[in-house]
């Protein structure tokens, strides 16, 4: 029986591969938080590998990227930048030295600044559970400037926590807590064994990634329609929202939702920061379509203009590179490469230094 399920694994195995090729194999190593919501587990040590490379991760008993811990308390003298976002900010393929958290940590230290960047990315995340994390977790560690990273995945991923919902265009707590799949989600992401299958096995990477595709679609479906019957039992005039009633039947009507709900995540976010004196910097991702790059953050539902935030458009930044240097990673899961981090982490590091955001 033993040697029998050998040989049907290596078959299977050998399908999977001349059939379809290699597979991403991002294991992700997301468990719950004592704080009610998804965060990396602390400790682990994991390899990620694709046809674009392989890179190791490293998480410290923070569940942040990084090799060192952080106390709540900041060292004398020290200045913190808390990065929030999705896996962009964690740095999915580029190792860790290379993402643009620390090269925005490099950057200020060589301009003198004793500074210490806390990378708080976890791979999947949604503005919601940013927002939810920075309350109930990462304003215990003193940031002097936070740093939200936007990609528009977001838009649904918001949808998809069923966190908060709009009601008469108000934000709504719709629930306390976020953890995909409960206890099954911790053991799979936490077991040795599944995770070695989800560094090294091409057949094990490509039915996870099916099955977590419609479990993620269905979850969208649900509360999307939730939220349109929100919408539709208390209608916002038009002239309010300055966006199509949102209907079932009308693709538009949807997505203007999904960037409204967006919106009042981060004006939610900016009147925490603004209440205690935080600058907030949001950096938005650009997404590559062709040989263009689309700037998709809401901006018609979020007030740009508001004292102490700080918008970065990437795409004004990376533009000039298009056709000359490659941006995105193109056989895996699209991320930015070391070179578009590192534009990322100079940009930031001069908008915070020419804005005087840390004394």
């Amino acid at each position: 029986m033993l040697l029998g399920s050998i040989v049907a694994f290596a078959l299977v195995e050998g399908m999977v591969l001349l059939l379809y090729g290699e597979q991403v194999k991002f294991p992700r190593h997301v468990v719950e938080a004592p704080w009610g919501l998804r965060y990396n587990d602390p400790g682990s040590h994991y390899r990620h590998q694709s046809a674009d490379g392989t890179w190791e991760f490293r998480i410290n008993q923070q569940g942040m990227r990084d090799d060192r811990d952080f106390d709540y308390e900041k060292p004398p003298g020290v200045r913190r930048i808390v990065s929030l976002g999705d896996s962009f900010t964690i740095g999915y393929e580029v190792d860790v030295d290379q993402s643009f958290s620390m090269v925005l940590e490099k950057q200020l230290r060589d301009s003198g600044h004793q500074v210490q960047v806390l990378n708080a990315g976890v791979s999947g995340f949604s503005n919601a559970e940013e927002a939810l994390y920075l309350e109930r977790e990462l304003l215990k560690y003193e940031p002097d400037v936070v740093v939200l990273s936007y990609f528009i995945n977001d838009l649904t991923d918001n949808v998809r926590t069923g966190l908060f919902k709009l009601n008469d265009g108000q934000l709504e707590t719709a629930a306390q807590t976020y953890v995909p799949a409960g206890r099954l989600g911790n053991f799979l992401n936490s077991s040795w064994f599944f995770n070695l299958l989800s560094e090294r096995s091409n057949a094990f990477a490509f039915i996870k990634e099916r099955a977590t595709s419609i479990v993620k679609a269905e979850m969208v479906r649900a509360n999307e329609a939730n939220l349109l019957d929100d919408q539709q039992s208390e209608p916002q005039p038009q002239e309010e929202t300055g966006a199509p009633e949102a209907t079932p039947e009308t693709g538009a009507g949807e997505r203007s939702t999904d960037r409204a709900l967006a919106g009042a995540i981060f004006q939610r976010t900016y009147e925490q920061l603004r209440e205690r004196g935080i600058p907030f910097v949001i950096q938005s991702i650009p997404t590559e379509v062709g040989d263009d790059l689309v700037e998709s953050f809401p901006i018609e539902e979020f007030n740009l203009g508001q004292p102490g935030l700080y918008f970065l458009s990437m795409r004004d930044e990376l533009l000039p590179y298009v056709g000359q240097e490659q941006l995105y990673w193109h056989q895996s899961h699209f991320h930015w490469t070391p070179f578009a981090h590192d534009k990322s982490g100079r940009a930031l590091a001069k908008l915070i230094l020419e804005a005087q955001l840390i004394p």
